[in-house]
């Protein structure tokens, strides 16, 4: 999760690997007793040991804080995957333009936990060769991500992907310049127009097939979508809500990433190819220390945090009692 792995840094090297938070690793491990407990064995140098470090602890903060979370909300994931992209109608020619051709989505609420899982995507034309998959966000026309098709004419080709995209609206196509696919539509589009309710792509996206100019936010409705065939859902993104408030999030990070660094140095300190040898006994008290202060700041974490109010993706968890009347 990038947006918390940049949050603590590390001072001391060539260069300073940067902090989101303001926060850094020196403030409780030195960069030179980091150079000290490096095996080279294990890490080329200090700033390949610390960023592997941050990581790992990036990952066991989340799960545990995930875990912990629970107490507060029912976190959902509404999976409803479809498939946009239907030619069972027969093989009709869909020519080469020099346009995008496509597919739009759009989220039908405006809860930002909901997120575009695509899982996969695939072509049919004629036409053998790679072609380009490119995602956009509809709106401000950014390019977020790509993958490659290798085509073969007269073949639907399908490539398995694992992507989520925390966009409003959602732009999936590839470049048709001298590409001819066969038409690919879909099924519940009607008359020119997106679908909608009943016939959304799930409770909560519609579509619509498009072209629009290469290089051109500005799209245009199409009857199909050039070949492309696009498997996605909606599911709950609940990490973006977590890089909402990250700034909370930063100190028990610190004081993860302290605690593994110590967890490192009394596994490491019998060795005979670290820096120096070290007195075990100090490295475990300092790691018990930075594990005392880390589930410190993780329960002050956990008690600032407010559930985002998004009936979608979270629930009120409702707490059992025993009530005893007074008469």
């Amino acid at each position: 999760m990038d947006c918390l792995k940049t949050l603590v840094g590390l001072k001391g090297g060539c260069a300073d690997i940067a902090a989101d938070a303001s926060l850094y690793l020196n403030s409780k491990v030195k960069y030179n007793e980091l150079a000290d407990y490096i095996d080279q064995n294990d890490y080329p140098n200090v700033d390949e040991m610390f960023t592997d470090i941050r990581s790992d602890a990036v990952d066991m903060f989340l799960a545990e804080y995930q875990t912990e979370m629970q107490g507060k909300y029912i976190a959902r994931t509404v999976i409803n995957q479809q498939r946009l992209g239907n030619y069972s109608g027969g093989l009709k020619s869909s020519p080469s333009v020099a346009k995008l051709k496509g597919i739009e989505f759009d989220r039908c609420t405006n809860y930002p936990m909901l997120g575009y899982r695509v899982t996969r995507v695939g072509f049919i034309g004629n036409y053998t060769g790679n072609v380009v998959i490119l995602y956009y966000d509809g709106l401000t026309g950014v390019l977020l991500a790509s993958d490659t098709i290798a085509a073969i004419a007269g073949q639907e080709v399908t490539l398995n992907v694992n992507r989520l995209f925390n966009v409003e609206d959602l732009v999936i196509a590839y470049d048709a310049t001298s590409i001819e696919g066969y038409q690919t539509k879909i099924d519940c589009y009607l008359n020119g127009c997106r679908s909608c309710t009943p016939f959304r792509v799930n409770s909560h996206v519609t579509s619509r097939p498009i072209t629009t100019p290469v290089g051109s936010p500005d799209q245009t409705y199409s009857q199909e979508m050039g070949g492309l065939i696009v498997d996605v859902s909606m599911e709950c993104d609940n990490q973006s809500w977590l890089c909402g408030i990250k700034q909370q999030l930063a100190m028990p990070l610190l004081f993860k990433i302290a605690e593994l660094v110590m967890e490192y140095a009394v596994s490491s300190s019998g060795r005979g190819n670290t820096r120096t040898m070290r007195d075990y006994d100090k490295l475990k008290e300092r790691h018990g220390l930075y594990k005392s202060e880390y589930e410190k700041h993780l329960r002050l974490a956990l008690d600032r945090a407010i559930v985002p109010n998004d009936p979608i993706c979270f629930k009120c968890r409702k707490t059992d009692g025993i009530y005893v009347a007074i008469p």
